[in-house]
Formats: structure tokens, C-alpha cells, sequence
């Protein structure tokens, strides 16, 4: 299972109206990015949090809204398959930025995925601490629901290999591993 965080605010229910005309799953949720909406009623009832292997990770409005210092499920767009866990964090981040102006720090209380460091600290598979690349590790998001399936279909079960980092961004230290060894 995978391991990321977000920024919480305060409890509401689900809501079932669809004010942005946002996608619907198979089961009648609706899902997007809370970066979207101006307020809590219009958010969608699964609020996209990231992904796990490329393929994007929805939170149930009432997990994204509830109380901070937590780890809730990580739905597919289904909202029905839990495909990892998120930390519901509760501060703010200020990264340091290195020589290239890249932040770099630790992704665990992001206030939402778009917030974290573009170098992510991370220990590789060798034991030494660096950083991995967001990018890296976001892989590009697929499309549809189908296209999801097709990339999940078409990964390695034993996961794959990224560069680890020296906080430059650039010096390559080690190797990390994502997904299961």
C-alpha cells in the first residue's frame, strides 16, 4: 500500500449534487480535484489525492474533510477498490529550494499532492538517504478508466527502479524501488 498525505479541513457529509459538472463513476460519484471548487459544498464526492503507480487515487469527501493527523483509504475511481493510504496531515510546508530552485523535503504532510516537494526524501533500496523525483514517482496519469486498467495490466508485479538523488536534483546516489521487492 502506498503512503501519502493531504491537508483536511471540517467535517461534512457526501454530497450528491453536481454543481461543476463533474465526472461520475460507474456508482454515481462524482470526482475531481478539490482545487476546482470555492467552496466545501461543491467539492466532488471523491477528491483526487495523488496516484499510486500512475494511476490516479481518490479520498471520500467525508475522509478529505474530516479530522487531521489520520491515515484514511485511497479509493481507484471506483470508489470502491482501496489502492493505498493517505496521511490526512494537518500544517503547512515552506520547502527549502536547492541551488536549482527545485524544493526538496518529506511528502508526508503535503497540505494536497500538488503542494509536496518536487524532491521527495527517500531512502534507497542500498540504505542511503537522497531524494526521488515527484515526477518519478507520479508517472503520467492515465486518461480513462480503461487506460488505467492498461497500465496497471501492463506494469511489472515487482514494481520498478528510480534514480535517488543528492539534494541537487541532479547528482544520481542510489536507486529506489516502487512497488513490492
Amino acid at each position: 500500500m502506498a503512503f501519502q498525505s493531504i491537508y483536511a479541513k471540517s467535517a461534512t457529509n457526501q454530497s450528491y449534487t453536481n454543481p461543476l459538472n463533474y465526472p461520475k463513476n460507474e456508482h454515481g460519484q462524482t470526482y475531481g480535484s478539490a482545487e476546482e471548487t470555492t467552496s466545501v459544498e461543491m467539492l466532488p464526492d471523491l477528491i483526487q489525492a495523488g496516484s499510486m503507480n500512475g494511476i490516479k487515487g481518490y479520498l471520500l469527501k467525508k475522509d478529505y474533510l474530516g479530522e487531521p493527523g489520520r491515515d484514511v483509504p485511497l479509493y481507484d475511481v471506483d470508489g470502491k477498490t482501496i489502492i493505498g493510504s493517505f496521511h490526512i496531515g494537518a500544517k503547512n510546508m515552506n520547502y527549502p529550494k536547492n541551488k536549482n530552485g527545485q524544493t526538496y523535503g518529506s511528502a508526508t504532510d503535503t497540505t494536497s499532492p500538488e503542494m509536496g516537494p518536487e524532491l521527495i526524501s527517500a531512502i534507497g533500496v542500498d540504505g542511503k538517504k537522497g531524494y526521488v523525483l515527484k515526477k518519478d514517482i507520479d508517472s503520467e496519469l492515465p486518461k480513462s478508466p480503461e487506460e488505467a486498467i492498461e497500465i496497471q495490466n501492463s506494469r511489472s508485479p515487482g514494481g520498478r527502479d528510480i534514480p535517488l538523488y543528492d539534494v541537487d536534483g541532479e547528482t544520481v546516489i542510489g536507486v529506489f524501488h516502487v512497488g513490492v521487492n
